[in-house]
């Protein structure tokens, strides 16, 4: 695509993601997949616990990249040249996330590699800082806040001790955490494009479910022609399609349903903080499910059955409390996906005693069976919205 340092025209055209973000995300989908491995492959709290530690570093590089993509990429050579650099860091993260923990130079790897990515986006922010002054106090603020943390994340590598380590790594990812909201007034001049904003979030959960998909079909895969194998399956689909129901339903995804994100504020970052919790939910309970359908038949051991019964839990208050920040706490669709997941959460303590299939087929029966509910209170909000 031909550069131009010329402003873009203005359009009514809401703004799309470009292919090369869609391609983007395919990366960021490979260390999606080593990190939800961990749990597959060994079925216990701490392959739980250090897959949902590194997910929030992976996590936090992909909106810092959407977020940039957002306020200034326009899809130019140098934008494509510079983000792919950084993304040569996603994909060390990936080389070594399904390793972290077990010696102390993979654990430097995984470091490198982050801050590798953090340094691609604050190569984009000093490229587009030079044509657009709103923007200088994004890089500033991005580059000193990344070398403070860089101090505890390359710390942490001096530890011999792994709760010392990991102790650094958790200060220095707080940090970064953190700084959106400490210097909040500093960017009140830098505007979203909110369509766009929520189109990629969209399309990152998507990547996510993917991992459910790959998960219950790599368990049929393994199970053959066993026919309770096809049942899990089926009702692992069932949950999964549920879960992708939920969050594109009704008048959340409609143009313009978001439009007080357009400036950096509480909505913004409750929006964006809100997908954290929701999106590690759904890779938990999609990286369980490949046990569920290659178990037997039998019941899911208790690691399993609290990601897939808890991940449903965590995603639907995630959701409901993203969306209530809009709408409000008492609005419908908040109110039943509340009482949804009180009705999940009722399954937790017999998931262990129920069969594999039928645990799945609750489950996927309550959450389609909330759509289907929320539906009159969706069309009431659209109707709303005009």
């Amino acid at each position: 695509m031909h550069e131009s340092s010329a402003a873009p025209p203005e359009s009514t055209t809401p703004r799309r993601a470009t292919w090369f973000e869609c391609f983007s995300d395919l990366v960021f989908a490979a260390a999606v997949g080593q990190i939800t491995h961990r749990v597959g492959s060994h079925p216990d709290v701490g392959s739980v616990a250090a897959a949902a530690g590194l997910f929030v570093p992976l996590w936090w590089a992909w909106v810092l990249y959407a977020v940039h993509a957002n306020r200034a990429d326009r899809d130019t050579a140098a934008h494509r040249v510079l983000t792919g650099c950084g993304l040569a860091g996603i994909v060390g993260m990936a080389v070594f996330a399904g390793a972290v923990g077990q010696s102390r130079a993979v654990d430097a790897g995984f470091v490198i590699a982050y801050l590798g990515a953090r340094a691609g986006v604050a190569a984009l922010y000093a490229w587009d800082s030079r044509q657009n002054p709103t923007l200088r106090p994004v890089f500033l603020s991005f580059t000193t806040g990344s070398a403070a943390s860089a101090v505890f994340w390359l710390g942490g590598l001096a530890f011999g001790s792994q709760v010392e380590r990991y102790t650094a790594w958790g200060i220095a990812m707080t940090m970064e955490l953190a700084l959106p909201l400490i210097v909040n007034r500093r960017l009140a001049r830098v505007e979203q494009e909110t369509d766009h904003l929520r189109e990629r979030f969209g399309l990152f959960t998507i990547v996510i479910l993917g991992e459910s998909v790959l998960g219950f079909t790599n368990g049929l895969a393994t199970a053959r022609t066993a026919g309770w194998a096809a049942v899990t399956a089926a009702a692992a689909f069932a949950l999964t399609v549920g879960l992708w129901w939920s969050y594109f339903n009704g008048s959340g995804i409609r143009p313009g349903s978001h439009t007080e994100l357009a400036r950096t504020g509480k909505l913004l970052h409750v929006f964006t903080f809100g997908h954290l919790p929701m999106l590690l939910a759904l890779a938990l309970t999609g990286a369980s499910m490949g046990m569920a359908v290659t178990g037997g038949g039998s019941h899911l051991n208790t690691t399993a059955a609290d990601c897939i019964v808890g991940g449903v839990i965590v995603y639907l208050v995630s959701v409901s409390v993203v969306r209530a920040a809009f709408t409000g706490i008492r609005e419908g669709v908040v109110v039943i996906r509340l009482v949804t997941a009180v009705l999940v959460a009722a399954l937790l303590p017999i998931a262990t005693h129920v069969p594999v299939a039928g645990l799945l087929t609750v489950l996927a029966a309550l959450v389609i069976g909330s759509v289907i509910v929320e539906t009159p209170a969706q069309r009431q909000r659209l109707a709303e919205l005009g």
